[in-house]
């Protein structure tokens, strides 16, 4: 499924996150005729790979893992484009904790991974260049489809699917060789394809008591929006990098996660200033402008695809 959405994307250069199974990463470049280069994550704990696909040369590459200051890692690549103006841009690809039970729902560790990434920019030669990937926050202005989030999650306590784990947080119930089978039936009887229950967060306990009775309400959606911190997304944009999507799409939702429920836009593609004029198109893959049917099976967030010409 993964490789077919990724084959009629057809883009030059792939960013994928939480990459489990290297076998298939291999098996997927070879399919697409790709090189591939892999990150391994700063955390041992923090278990999945973040990688780059490309058909294009590559100048140089490096994963700067940050030990102690991010899970996962920063994966950065150099990549030869072919265009005049532009002959070479960096493309650095990132996944930002998620640990929405931490301090501001995750956006404090957040903001310690990105300076992290920042750092590691700041430290190499100057190029134009995209930071793009799994930022698990949320852009000032856009909208949260909260209460039909919580209404799901609701569903899922009650059906036995989300439960209280040993560290005190709410998540997807843990799996057991015994059980497997009933719980797969339980998911897709839940709607959900079973392989994305990865997509239902880590929350505090508290949070299933709280929004237990809420309506599903866009007034409610927007009150409730006030309390999410943006301080990742806020600070990118102070410095001056483009939203690639709310470029092309000013008023779009764009929600990128779950699949089974598009409720947050989380997933970004960041271009540098010297590079954002030449920004012609971006797009969810899956939502109504670019419809593709396996997107909400193939992964538990939707594709980011962004075009540049020089």
């Amino acid at each position: 499924m993964i490789t077919a959405v990724l084959s009629r994307i057809d883009a030059d250069v792939i960013a994928l996150q939480e990459v489990c199974n290297l076998q298939f990463l291999g098996e997927l470049a070879g399919r697409l005729g790709m090189q591939t280069m892999v990150g391994e994550p700063s955390d041992p704990l923090a278990g999945c790979h973040i990688a780059i696909l490309t058909r294009l040369p590559v100048r140089s590459w490096q994963n700067r893992q940050h030990v102690g200051r991010m899970l996962r890692s920063h994966l950065h690549c150099d990549i030869e484009t072919g265009w005049a103006t532009l002959p070479v841009i960096g493309v650095h690809n990132v996944h930002l904790a998620a640990r929405f039970g931490e301090r501001a729902k995750g956006e404090a560790r957040r903001m310690r991974e990105l300076t992290a990434v920042l750092d590691g920019i700041g430290q190499a030669p100057p190029l134009p260049h995209v930071i793009l990937g799994d930022f698990n926050s949320v852009a000032p202005g856009d909208d949260v489809a909260a209460t039909r989030f919580f209404r799901k999650l609701n569903e899922l306590r009650r059906r036995g699917l989300v439960t209280v784990l040993p560290d005190g947080s709410i998540g997807p119930l843990p799996r057991s060789e015994a059980d497997d089978n009933a719980i797969d039936a339980a998911w897709r009887a839940a709607g959900i394809d079973p392989r994305l229950d990865v997509g239902v967060p880590l929350l505090p306990r508290i949070v299933g008591p709280l929004t237990v009775n809420l309506p599903v309400s866009h007034a409610l959606d927007r009150f409730l929006g006030r309390f999410i911190e943006r301080w990742s997304i806020e600070r990118l944009q102070r410095l001056g990098y483009v939203d690639c999507f709310r470029r092309i799409h000013p008023r779009a939702h764009g929600h990128t996660c779950a699949t089974w429920l598009p409720a947050a836009r989380v997933d970004y593609v960041f271009a540098s200033p010297d590079l954002a004029d030449t920004v012609t198109a971006c797009d969810v893959v899956g939502d109504r402008r670019w419809h593709d049917r396996d997107a909400a099976v193939a992964s538990d967030h939707f594709p980011v695809v962004a075009d540049f010409g020089s």
